[in-house]
C-alpha cells in the first residue's frame, strides 16, 4: 500500500539522517576536516548559547585562547567574554554585508580574518577577500553559528598545518576535539 510504502521511506530517511549526524560527530571528535556543506547541513541542530553553555572548562579556556580573548576568570566569565565576541563578529560580518567586501583595505581583511580566527599571515588580497567572504556567507546568508564555523576555521587552519608539531600544533588539536566534544554534548542536552 502507498501509505505503509511512504513510512518505510520516512523512517528510512529519519535513519540515513541520524547515521549521518553520527558520523558528522564522529569526524568532529577526531578532529577531520568538515567541508562547509556539511557544517550547513547540520548547523540547524546548534545554536551558540547550546554549544557554550555545554563546554567543560577547559573547551572554554581553549575557545578563548583561539579568539584571542584572555582566558581569565571562572566559567561564567569566560561564557561571557565568548558570547560578547561571537556578538561582535555578528555585527561586523552584518556591517562587511552592508558595505561590501571588495571595500575593504588587506589590513582590513587580514584583521577581519584574524578576528574570526582564520590564517591571517602570508595570504594575497584575494585569498584573504576569499576566506572572509565564505565566513560571512555561512554566517550571515545561510545563518551557520559563530561557534560551529570556528569550528569549521580549525579544521581549515589544521588541513593547512604541515606534519611537524609544535606545542602550540598540539594545543590547537586539543582545542579541536574539546569543541566538538562540547558540541556532542547537545546530543544530551535536546533529549
Amino acid at each position: 500500500s502507498p501509505i505503509i510504502s511512504t513510512d518505510l521511506k520516512s523512517t528510512e530517511n529519519r535513519e540515513e539522517t541520524a547515521a549521518s549526524f553520527l558520523a558528522f560527530i564522529e569526524k568532529a571528535r577526531k578532529g577531520e576536516f568538515l567541508p562547509p556543506e556539511v557544517i550547513v547541513r547540520f548547523a540547524k541542530y546548534f545554536k551558540d548559547e547550546m554549544t557554550l553553555d555545554n563546554m567543560p572548562r577547559m573547551q572554554l579556556i581553549n575557545m578563548c585562547r583561539y579568539m584571542s580573548i584572555p582566558p581569565y576568570g571562572n566559567d561564567n566569565v569566560l561564557r561571557f567574554q565568548l558570547r560578547h565576541k561571537i556578538r561582535v563578529l555578528q555585527e561586523d560580518d552584518q556591517r562587511i554585508l552592508w558595505e561590501g567586501i571588495d571595500s575593504l583595505t588587506k589590513m582590513e581583511l587580514r584583521e577581519a580574518c584574524q578576528e574570526r580566527g582564520m590564517r591571517s599571515t602570508g595570504l594575497s588580497k584575494q585569498a584573504y577577500r576569499r576566506a572572509l567572504q565564505q565566513w560571512i556567507d555561512l554566517s550571515v546568508n545561510r545563518n551557520v553559528p559563530i561557534s560551529l564555523l570556528i569550528m569549521s576555521r580549525t579544521f581549515f587552519l589544521k588541513e593547512e598545518m604541515t606534519m611537524k608539531l609544535t606545542t602550540a600544533d598540539e594545543d590547537a588539536s586539543k582545542s579541536v576535539t574539546g569543541l566538538a566534544d562540547a558540541i556532542s554534548g547537545l546530543d544530551k542536552a535536546c533529549e
